[in-house]
């Protein structure tokens, strides 16, 4: 909530107001419910000697993260297109800190959006490898499994 103080009284008045309602509006924390299970990967591992994978829902959960490094994606390229101009001077007291702030914030420098952006692209990427890998593993281990049982 912003508020525009007008004076000294104005803000004696609103800080009363708002120990008033911290004491009359005492609220109840919620209760934590039991987990759910939602997000839980579709991996079955049954006597510790195999892993079973829902390829279908491996699939689709690949084709989020791709979506999701689209995304991203399209983020930088629009941090890159509106970033790269200055923040323009306002008529504040701190407007050139503002200014500097913003230049820092926006840059690629670390801590800046660009560079945050493009430390997810890469780590989305790592995971986006990896899990390639799984899946031509699994798929290549199931091809040979059908071979070997083709054969006998």
């Amino acid at each position: 909530m912003v508020v525009r103080v007008r004076g000294v009284e104005h803000a004696k008045q609103l800080r009363e107001e708002l120990e008033h309602e911290r004491v009359a509006g005492y609220v109840v924390p919620p209760e934590v419910g039991r987990p759910t299970g939602a997000g839980a990967a579709g991996v079955v591992a049954e006597g510790g000697d195999l892993i079973e994978m829902d390829l279908p829902a491996f699939t689709a959960a690949v084709s989020d993260l791709d979506r999701l490094h689209a995304v991203l994606t399209d983020l930088l390229g629009r941090a890159d297109r509106e970033l790269d101009q200055p923040l323009g001077d306002g008529r504040g007291p701190v407007a050139l800190h503002m200014r500097r702030a913003f230049g820092l914030r926006g840059g690629d420098l670390s801590g800046g959006v660009r560079h945050a952006l493009r430390s997810y692209l890469d780590e989305l990427e790592a995971v986006r490898a990896s899990l390639q890998g799984v899946r031509d593993a699994q798929q290549a281990q199931d091809q040979q499994v059908g071979q070997a049982l083709g054969r006998a």
